[in-house]
């Protein structure tokens, strides 16, 4: 049975991230994510808020990156959040985005976040090998000074790029696709997962695969597939290479962006068919939303839904409890 689990971004009071936390184990979300991205509340001190105020429900960043961030400390971070949750974390890595608002290139991506992975597992595991990669290096001095609650937290990597889930299919326990909801894309990503997963000896069945939709739901139809058009006005310039392999002509993307960057909403959001919308957005009433689910966990392989931003006209804590109350027992265990 695919899992249920609902992402937030790092834009609201912090007090809503207790609520909402407490809320989604209520219903019994499988995990709880918070998005790390730049220029929007980061997401560790969030975790290590919220830890203390749940007690079943997994947590973890969806995602971090490595180039504003080395690994040693990521590792650090994720090890603490093990510990605050007793073991139920996990800790989600990647290119990351919007790295572009601040100059900072992110070059060798591939590399840098399979060497960011490497070297976060052997400090978790205590090797004291030294590590010598290309983007990363460290000593055999570099060793956590404490003892992490687990020797190997799951790592799930956050990515579009075929070459990004060849990778991942080698090394992480999840791999994720957010503000995606194409079959179509879904299963070009798991071809490239199982291919590097095969290559490393492993069996494609033991790595995850992840959507991340943006999500919309409302007991209005209408609305919440106009509020799901609005979100991906502002990130579709952010998703590529999705929008031209769903068959989006760069121009149009071109346009959008522009528009969003000089405040124009009204027209990026007239770039947006329909058809388009449908590949990144989840949206609708409740009994919509589950028929999406059923029909993206027949023709998929994926074993996790994540409901993402922006989560419904009416706020996220209206969405979560309709998602939690009419959505969540139709695919809980025993169902």
């Amino acid at each position: 049975m695919v899992k249920l689990s609902f992402g937030i971004s790092g834009s609201k009071p912090l007090r809503d991230y207790m609520a909402l936390a407490k809320l989604a184990e209520e219903y019994g979300f499988h995990t709880l994510s918070i998005f790390d991205d730049l220029m929007f509340k980061p997401a560790w001190p969030i975790l290590f808020a919220i830890a203390p105020h749940t007690q079943h429900i997994r947590l973890g960043p969806s995602v971090c990156n490595p180039y504003l961030v080395h690994p040693a400390l990521l590792a650090e971070y994720a090890a603490m959040l093990d510990e605050l949750t007793g073991g139920r974390s996990y800790f989600g890595i990647g290119r990351g985005a919007f790295l572009d608002f601040v100059d900072v290139a992110t070059p060798r991506p591939i590399t840098t976040v399979r060497e960011a992975i490497e070297m976060i597992r052997r400090l978790w595991r205590g090797d004291s090998a030294p590590y010598h990669g290309t983007v990363f290096n460290a000593t055999e001095a570099a060793q956590f000074q404490f003892e992490p609650t687990r020797d190997r937290i799951p790592i799930m990597v956050g990515t579009w790029g075929a070459n990004m889930c060849r990778m991942a299919g080698a090394l992480a326990d999840e791999v994720k696709a957010g503000s995606m909801w194409s079959d179509t894309y879904g299963r070009h990503m798991w071809d490239h997962i199982a291919a590097g997963a095969r290559d490393a000896g492993r069996d494609p069945g033991s790595v995850g695969l992840v959507f991340g939709p943006l999500t919309s739901i409302s007991e209005d139809q209408e609305r919440a597939k106009a509020h799901a058009r609005r979100t991906l006005a502002f990130y579709l310039p952010y998703l590529t290479p999705m929008p031209e392999f769903v068959g989006m002509e760069p121009e149009a993307i071109a346009r959008v962006q522009a528009a969003t960057s000089r405040g124009d909403m009204d027209s990026a959001v007239a770039q947006i068919s329909d058809a388009i919308l449908g590949h990144f957005a989840l949206y609708g009433t409740p009994q919509g939303v589950i028929a999406e689910i059923e029909r993206m966990t027949s023709e998929t392989n994926v074993t996790r839904i994540e409901f993402g931003m922006p989560h419904g006209p009416d706020g996220s804590a209206v969405a979560l409890s309709l998602l939690g109350k009419r959505v969540l027992p139709r695919f809980a265990e025993g169902e």
